[in-house]
């Protein structure tokens, strides 16, 4: 996956947004006179899902090794594909268990082989016309259509539901990078054109496209090369303008640069690097942390393979989702079929846990209001005992707050009585706030009154602040540490 990601930066170069292809809607500070992007209803929507999943179910799932990345001669045998108990409803109980919003299913990997009964066909170099016959309807289990089943699945739990497929590696047709490779073919192996493999492309993402619904992420693996760029752009354009594009040349949602599960604590909601952004760039350009739940960073099921540990896990999600990035998490079905009960039950501790510790806030009644400055107040009616506070700005008309400092009126033993006046004290401070920040204090503490300062290119309107107390398992992993 790694390795694919990275290849964006060749194949787009030539066209990408930061070449001016993508035109960025912003407006003017009145304050700075800086640009200030503008996101999509799509671009908000998406972020307030905050989680989702990255499921890869295919041929790869039957092999010892990740997938055919960096193995061009590879073609697994069709026969291998035999899930005996699939149940893509089970996958959507273990989603929803995590609390995730969305789910991406990997339709066709760098293998080759589709998880749907692709009816494409195409020419080979000898001019003879054949079936795009490397298919889940070649397989022992033809006659179904995975990726049938799991729109089904996500359309009866009300989950987003998007597809991966992988534009530039298909070793069937041994293609790598988007061209096709020159000399001799393996086993297994067509022997096409490169403008044939092009429309190949183009036909299989238009059975994806318009053949499974309303799709919530279409996922580029690597993006595409500027000779298949136009036709897809305009396929997209007409056929899932409403989706948003993960890694595409022109992008709504970009990659964070890592496959760790950790963005920077500096991480905007704008610019269009693998990092964490940039605050002056006027594209509104969310970011997207994909994480393995296995070790190693292993993105198909792996036999024996471990898993992360829960409290690893709590801390991606606060150095993800609490670092105003979207977690999408893999998702893995083993070789039945079936998420493994191991896999389950870590996926639910984790969603468990989140909603646990964030799904009610402390002192809900406080009161609550905003100054003129962008300053935001919480006055409790009682010495209030909390551990973090979760910070979320409205970002209708952009990202606007460029840093905060969050201050407190703490109670102890020695003014616990009230003779003593408490002054504010500074508790946590940072710069990107955006669609969600988690700060998690050095310890809990007693307070009567918060106060969140700001600095900003324009006054801010706060979507919401909310303080929390959670258990000492959530601590692993502060969003206040500095990596």
């Amino acid at each position: 996956m790694k390795l694919i990601l990275n290849a964006i930066v060749g194949l787009c170069a030539a066209t990408s947004a930061v070449a001016g292809a993508y035109k960025p809607k912003y407006r003017i500070s009145p304050i700075d006179g800086s640009k200030i992007a503008l996101p999509t209803k799509e671009q908000l929507d998406f972020q307030d899902k905050e989680i989702g999943v990255l499921i890869h179910f295919e041929i790869a799932t039957y092999l010892s090794i990740d997938g055919c990345n960096d193995v061009p001669n590879l073609v697994p045998d069709v026969d291998l594909f035999d899930p005996t108990l699939i149940n893509t409803d089970a996958w959507m109980d273990t989603t929803t268990a995590l609390g995730a919003k969305y789910a991406t299913l990997v339709a066709k990997h760098n293998c080759g082989f589709t998880t749907w009964p692709s009816k494409v066909t195409f020419q080979t170099r000898d001019n003879e016309t054949v079936p795009y016959n490397y298919t889940i309807a070649q397989s022992p289990v033809h006659g179904k259509d995975v990726v049938q089943s799991f729109v089904e699945s996500a359309q009866k739990y009300d989950i987003g539901h998007g597809f991966y497929y992988s534009v530039v590696v298909n070793n069937f047709l041994n293609v790598q990078n988007s061209e096709v490779r020159a000399g001799s073919w393996a086993p297994g192996q067509v022997n096409v054109t490169n403008s044939t493999y092009d429309q190949v492309v183009l036909d299989q993402l238009g059975e994806l496209w318009k053949n499974y619904g309303s799709l919530t992420e279409i996922w580029f693996d690597g993006g595409y090369s500027s000779s298949q760029q136009d036709k897809i752009e305009a396929l997209l354009e007409e056929n899932q303008p409403q989706a948003v594009i993960f890694n595409g040349c022109d992008t709504d949602v970009r990659w964070i640069g890592t496959e760790e599960g950790r963005a920077p604590e500096e991480n905007w909601s704008t610019g269009v690097t693998n990092d964490g952004g940039d605050p002056q760039s006027a594209y509104f350009c969310p970011a997207e942390c994909d994480t393995t739940l296995q070790t190693e960073d292993r993105w198909f099921f792996g036999i024996n393979q471990p898993l992360r540990s829960i409290e690893e896990m709590i801390d991606v999600y606060h150095k993800t989702v609490g670092r105003n990035c979207l977690l999408e998490l893999d998702l893995t079905p083993d070789r039945s079929g079936l998420i493994p009960a191991t896999y389950a039950a870590r996926y639910k501790q984790l969603g468990d846990f989140i909603s646990s510790c964030y799904g009610n806030p402390i002192a809900p009644d406080a009161a609550h209001s905003t100054n003129d400055h962008g300053d935001y107040s919480i006055k409790f009616d009682y010495p209030t005992a909390i551990d973090r506070i979760v910070l979320m700005e409205d970002q209708t008309n952009g990202q606007v707050i460029r840093s905060y400092q969050v201050q407190a009126k703490i109670v102890d033993s020695q003014n616990a009585n009230g003779t003593l006046a408490v002054p504010f004290t500074r508790v946590s401070n940072g710069t990107s706030i955006g669609h969600k920040k988690i700060d998690i204090f050095e310890k809990a503490i007693t307070v009567t009154e918060l106060l969140v300062k700001t600095t900003y290119v324009d006054t801010p309107k706060w979507r919401s602040v909310s303080v929390h107390l959670c258990d000492k398992l959530a601590g692993n992993g502060t969003s206040t540490e500095k990596d």
